[in-house]
């Protein structure tokens, strides 16, 4: 039988290979040479491998020792996540669920969100998710564990490609996305969408461009704005920038991109000082007399706000069968917000 592992033997194995050498890894921790060359030792001989080999040039994993560091990281970060929510449980008795969503989308949803898990008092929660999902009669020991759960929101606010990433390497539970491709072919395997609801996508303009001509269906006609410089985001991926290039080439031009950033009200003032022009969604649509807003049509472009997380593996679900009190506490909470984002963005159907 193996020795049982000391994180501590875990944490130096991984600041070693992080900082390239044991006086780095020391300094890191906070603890002395002689400290982490022992923790190492241990960890050796519980795992009954050399982890490290040192040279001229420092200390680095051996082929084994890389295997090591992968599993110490997994196994470290799911120590701090622990703490964490366990000391979130003991503060506030809520579990917490990692959202992530583009910035445009997450100042309008996580707000309204927020208040609406407020109202839902926690036991309250725990019955209407077993009202929706009846759980068999062996479950029951699990529910009563979870029973108490209020979901509480841990939030991050980044670019579209960053954040599936986050998703499908389990750093997130959910995120809130965007996309103007309909198949959403975007979304890998790993990960599953549902669309939330649709926004109406608006030409901004300087006045001082002029009246813009619509053709029969309400489609500004773009070929006046050849000259223009267009205000793009800093996401090489940004679903409302590939309408407008798609747009655009059909109209028989590429588009000048002259600025690059994500902050609507910063690209507004870029309109009005007649620097830019930009395909805004509804949500961030300005109110300036200098800026000329011209409506798209639906049928033709529009953003769609999808709530996407990762497809229950075999894995996860073996836990759910087995009725992990934690998984059902987390599921439980994953739920509750899942339903609230419903309840919260019904308004914009």
């Amino acid at each position: 039988m193996m020795e049982a592992l000391d994180t501590r033997g875990l944490s130096a194995l991984r600041e070693i290979a992080e900082s390239g050498s044991v006086a780095a890894a020391a300094a890191a921790l906070g603890w002395s040479q002689p400290t982490v060359n022992h923790h190492l030792r241990n960890l050796e001989r519980a795992l009954g491998s050399t982890l490290i080999v040192k040279s001229p040039r420092g200390s680095h994993p051996t082929v084994v020792g890389n295997l090591v560091v992968t599993r110490a990281i997994e196994i470290l970060g799911l120590c701090d996540r622990l703490g964490a929510e366990v000391a979130l449980w003991r503060e506030d008795q809520a579990v917490p669920v990692r959202i992530g969503a583009v910035p445009t989308v997450g100042a309008r949803v996580i707000p309204k969100l927020h208040n609406q898990l407020q109202k839902r008092a926690r036991w309250q929660a725990h019955d209407e998710m077993a009202s929706e999902n009846p759980a068999p009669a062996e479950a029951t020991t699990a529910g009563r564990n979870a029973e108490m759960t209020a979901a509480a929101l841990d939030v991050t606010l980044d670019e579209h490609a960053k954040l599936v990433a986050r998703l499908e390497a389990g750093d997130l539970d959910l995120a809130l996305l965007v996309s103007t491709d309909i198949d959403k072919t975007w979304i890998p395997s790993t990960l599953t969408a549902k669309h939330l609801y649709s926004e109406q996508l608006f030409l901004c303009v300087p006045k001082s461009v002029g009246p813009i001509a619509l053709d029969a269906v309400g489609m500004p006609d773009l070929t006046s704005l050849v000259s223009q410089t267009w205000a793009f985001s800093i996401d090489p991926g940004d679903a409302i920038d590939e309408v407008v290039r798609s747009l655009c080439v059909t109209a028989g031009f590429e588009p000048r991109v002259g600025m690059r950033m994500d902050d609507y009200a910063a690209i507004i003032r870029m309109i009005a000082a007649g620097l830019a022009v930009a395909v805004i969604p509804d949500s961030s649509v300005p109110e300036d007399p200098t800026v000329e807003i011209i409506p798209m049509p639906m049928d033709a472009c529009r953003r769609d706000v999808l709530l996407v997380s990762r497809a229950r593996t075999a894995e996860a679900s073996a836990q759910v069968a087995r009725h992990d009190p934690i998984v059902a506490a987390h599921n439980a909470a994953i739920a509750e917000v899942v339903a609230d984002v419903g309840t919260v963005t019904a308004q914009w159907r």
